[in-house]
Order: C-alpha cells, then sequence, then structure tokens
C-alpha cells in the first residue's frame, strides 16, 4: 500500500456552477442530471431538497428552487482552476473525477515537513489559486484516504484496516469516476445490503474468488478498495506498462471543437492497440507552439463498467481538459495554438485478471461503442444522436432522441408508476410519419374518433389506408381488434385527447391505430 493524499471539494457540481454565475451562492439550488439532485446548495437542504430527489418532487418542496442541468464539461473545466493550486504542492495529481484528486504523500510530505503540514499547504494554494475550500486526508490505500478527507482527517498507517473495516457498504461510492461506475456499484451494495452484508468487514469475509466470479470488475475493484489497496494510483512496471497513440498537428489547432475531433481519431487508434487488455490510467499531453507541455492524469479503472478503456470514455475526458486548458489560456496566458497531442493508457494489464462477470462480458456493448466512436469520427462529435428509452404513456414518447456525447440530459424516469399508459408490448416498428387509416364496421360504416370520456366504438371490420405503407395492403379485413384506451394528458400544452387500438388484419401485420382530432392514424406495427 503507498502513502496517498487525497483533495476533495464538497459539492464540486455546484461550486462550479456558482464559479460560472449560474447559481446565486444563497440561493436555494442544486444541480440535476437525468436520475436526480446530484449537489445542492444549503439553502435548497434547509427547504427540505434532498440529493436523489426527482426534479419534480424538488421543485415540488421548493418552488423558489433554481436548477441547474449538471454539465461534465463545466465541472472539469473549472476545476482546472484548483489544479493549478494543487501544482504548486504536488506533482502528477491523478483526477478520480472533478472535484476529488489523489496523489502520493510521501514526497510532498517531507518537503513541507510532516502530513499535517502537507494539508495544510494544500487547502491553502487551492483558496490562493480557486477560492475553493477543499478538504484534505491522507492515509495507506485509496479508499482510506478518500474518506480520510472527508473527516479531514490523517489514518496512522497501523490503523487502516481498523477505519476501513468499520465503514459501511455505501463507503465505496465515494470512489466512483463515472456514472456507470456509479451505477454499478449502487446496485452492488444494495444486494449485498439484501443478505446481510452492511459493512466493508462483512464484504471482506467473502472468498475473493467467490466475489470475482459473482459480480465481476466491479466487485474485484470494491474488493481491493475495501482491503486498502491502491486502485487508483498507476504504477509502472513491466507487468503493467504503458500503451500510447500522439500526433503533431500542422497546422495547429485552435479550437476546442477541433481538438475534440482530434481526440476522437487518437481514441481509437489508442483503443485499437489495447485490443483484449485493460488499463486503470489515462494520461493526457498537449503542447503549444510556443513549447509550452500540459499533462493530467485521469482515472479510467471502470469507465465502462469494466476495465477496458473505450474511445467514448476516453474523448469525453481528453475534450474535458482540452476545454479546460483552451479556455484557460484564452482568459490568463495565451502561449499558441495546440500543435501535438497524445494519449497514453498507464496501468495496461491482460484484460482477464479482474474475473468474468456472470452475466457475461458485454462484448456487444462494445462493438455498439466502436460503431459509435466511428460515426462520431465521420460526421462529428455533436452530430450522432441516439435512441434512449424514457418514462412515458405511449410508445411513441417513450423514446427520446439525443446526442451521443449527453444521451441522458433531460430524460423522464422509466421507473415509476405512469396512469393511463399504454400496455405492452409495444411496437416492433414505430413509423416516423403516421399513416392516415379509415375504420369501418360490419355495415361499411366509418368509425369515427370517440371522445376520450367515452371510450366506446362499434367494433372495426375493415380498413382503408389514405396513403401507400410497405408490408401493409391498402385495404383489407379486420380480423381481431382490442381497445379502446383512451389518453387524456397535458391538456394545458394542448396536446390533444388519443384513443388508442390494436388491429390484426388478414394479409399484414398487427397495427397500433391512435385516434386523435378526428382522424385514425397508423403509429406503428408489430412482427
Amino acid at each position: 500500500m503507498t502513502r496517498q493524499v487525497c483533495l476533495w471539494v464538497p459539492n464540486w457540481p455546484l461550486a462550479a456552477a456558482i464559479s460560472e454565475g449560474l447559481i446565486d451562492p444563497e440561493a436555494p439550488a442544486v444541480v440535476h442530471d437525468a436520475r436526480g439532485v446530484r449537489a445542492l446548495s444549503p439553502a435548497a437542504g434547509r427547504r427540505g431538497v434532498r440529493r436523489g430527489m426527482r426534479r419534480r418532487a424538488a421543485v415540488a418542496t421548493c418552488p423558489e428552487l433554481v436548477v441547474v442541468a449538471d454539465d461534465p464539461a463545466r465541472e472539469a473545466r473549472v476545476f482546472e482552476t484548483v489544479l493549478t493550486g494543487l501544482d504548486e504542492v504536488i506533482a502528477l495529481p491523478v483526477i478520480i473525477r472533478p472535484g476529488l484528486v489523489i496523489a502520493d504523500a510521501r514526497g510532498p510530505a517531507r518537503h513541507c515537513g510532516g502530513e499535517w503540514e502537507l494539508a495544510e499547504a494544500l487547502t491553502g494554494a487551492v483558496v490562493r489559486a480557486s477560492g475553493a475550500e477543499a478538504h484534505v486526508g491522507i492515509a495507506e490505500g485509496t479508499l482510506a484516504a478518500i474518506l480520510a478527507a472527508r473527516s479531514q482527517g490523517v489514518v496512522p498507517a497501523d490503523q487502516t484496516a481498523q477505519f476501513l473495516a468499520a465503514q459501511p457498504m455505501t463507503a465505496l461510492s465515494a470512489v466512483t469516476s463515472s456514472a456507470r461506475l456509479a451505477r454499478d456499484l449502487e446496485e452492488l451494495i444494495e444486494l449485498c445490503d439484501r443478505f446481510g452484508i452492511r459493512t466493508l468487514a462483512d464484504f471482506l469475509a467473502l472468498p475473493r474468488a467467490a466475489v470475482a466470479t459473482r459480480f465481476g470488475t466491479t466487485g474485484i475493484t470494491a474488493y481491493d478498495l475495501a482491503r486498502g489497496h491502491d486502485v487508483v494510483m498507476p504504477h509502472a512496471s513491466s507487468e503493467r506498462a504503458e500503451v500510447g497513440a500522439g500526433r503533431e498537428y500542422d497546422p495547429p489547432l485552435a479550437t476546442s471543437e477541433a481538438a475534440a475531433f482530434a481526440a476522437r481519431s487518437l481514441a481509437e487508434e489508442l483503443a485499437d492497440r489495447l485490443t483484449g487488455r485493460s488499463c486503470t490510467h489515462l494520461l493526457v499531453t498537449a503542447r503549444t507552439t510556443t513549447g509550452t507541455s500540459h499533462e493530467r492524469t485521469w482515472v479510467v479503472a471502470g469507465a465502462d463498467g469494466g476495465g477496458r478503456l473505450t474511445p467514448a470514455a476516453m474523448t469525453d475526458r481528453v475534450r474535458w481538459q482540452l476545454d479546460a486548458w483552451l479556455t484557460r489560456r484564452g482568459k490568463d496566458a495565451p502561449d499558441g495554438e495546440l500543435s501535438y497531442l497524445e494519449l497514453r493508457a498507464q496501468g495496461v494489464g491482460s484484460g482477464d485478471d479482474r474475473g468474468t462477470p456472470l452475466w457475461g462480458r458485454g462484448d456487444d456493448r462494445e462493438r455498439v461503442d466502436r460503431a459509435l466512436a466511428r460515426l462520431q469520427s465521420l460526421a462529428g462529435i455533436s452530430r450522432v444522436n441516439v435512441l434512449v428509452e424514457q418514462g412515458g404513456r405511449d410508445p411513441r414518447s417513450r423514446v427520446a432522441v439525443l446526442p451521443a456525447v449527453a444521451p441522458h440530459d433531460g430524460l423522464r424516469p422509466v421507473a415509476g408508476s405512469w396512469p393511463g399508459a399504454l400496455l405492452g408490448p409495444a411496437p416492433t416498428v414505430l413509423l416516423e410519419t403516421t399513416v392516415t387509416i379509415q375504420l369501418f364496421d360490419s355495415r361499411g360504416e366509418p368509425i369515427a374518433v370517440p371522445p376520450a370520456h367515452r371510450g366506446w366504438l362499434p367494433a372495426p371490420a375493415s380498413y382503408r389506408l389514405n396513403e401507400a405503407l410497405p408490408a401493409i395492403p391498402p385495404q383489407g379485413a379486420v380480423v381481431q381488434w382490442a381497445g379502446p384506451w383512451p389518453l387524456l394528458e397535458r391538456w394545458w400544452e394542448g396536446l390533444p385527447e388519443r384513443c388508442y387500438l390494436q388491429l390484426v388484419i388478414a394479409d399484414g401485420p398487427p397495427l397500433l391505430v391512435v385516434g386523435a382530432r378526428g382522424t385514425w392514424r397508423i403509429e406503428g406495427h408489430y412482427d
């Protein structure tokens, strides 16, 4: 184990928003993502808002609440001012996430005259550089150092095991370096709680091999953290070497958008060289036309839910870092344009030393990520969209089209109650543009769209399309039908009353039909 120093800025997402003038420090405010409240101001806490609350519940609790969407790029950009202060005291800090940094404590402690003196020097340097109030902790191993920072203390080396053993399982969430790893750890902690495993001592009582078999990379990472191992700090050795990719740019890159595009290409090259192997850290090195160099090390172990470093995970971190450098350079000390960029994966291993999850390795997810990365390199990072599931009452509202760089912004929660929702299964195909259809009863009379409050209509016996639609005959018999399901929502926004039907036709796929404003339209069809 290595003696490590951790610097933690509480509520960093909120502090970054305040720094950029988006929030009044005295106002009740929160930073919110698709899952819930990530950070909140003291004023919001006094009014009953709590971390993890959904946006609607938080606003209902405090109507005057200021809600700001989370922005990883903003958090990384502003955090560079904190790192500038750190550079005065320690060398080569490792960024777990914006707001949380760790480094080797032995050399800096000797230079400052002791560990308490080191902690005091770090907090003073950060205040001078950024004005942020930081907490510093020193201990053996990654998790112990981070938890020591939470209590602003120094844990003696011979007390590390006892210090960690008494911690609850929820303490593991303090080390998360990405939203995906946070979700994986949350699931692990919840499952352990069901089996009565509530402290790190209980968790360590399990055999490591059994943890690897049942929980894969997430379980082993948690197990090593609980044992006090150096999960975050990079180690240079023959077993865990480095793999890199770098490139000179002529003409130099003048904007963060151009630099981000270049980073995507380098990320793909590095990912190809890492095929079949895992790594723990990403070292980003940039050099300007005047010869000035910038370096930052980011934790990437677990960024994709495992140990593999995907192009998407690399590009995100490089984009955040380049944005921070270019923004700071423009304000403080212009020193040329970006002429060289290098990405280096540190702590490279075989990729098989973390165990196999019970549910497999997720190769399909990796193929999807590679295809997405390729499309972004061709069309541009911000021009590629993805389909994401969200909450809603009808099939069309349950699918959102969002940029791939931020696929979880502004989504309605899938979980929870949606009264009046159309029951499954959902159509296999949703038409991009709905097609009008006429319905007739057994006497050949047209069937009108019923009002939502009535919810009754005669049995459809036949249909006729007003527009051509592949694989569906222009007219024919209705063999079976189900419904109607009336839906009335958000009338204050002008959303019309709707009525849904499921039709089984004689010579085509089953149809989902919706009636609104007096017209029946085909919404989609089933396989």
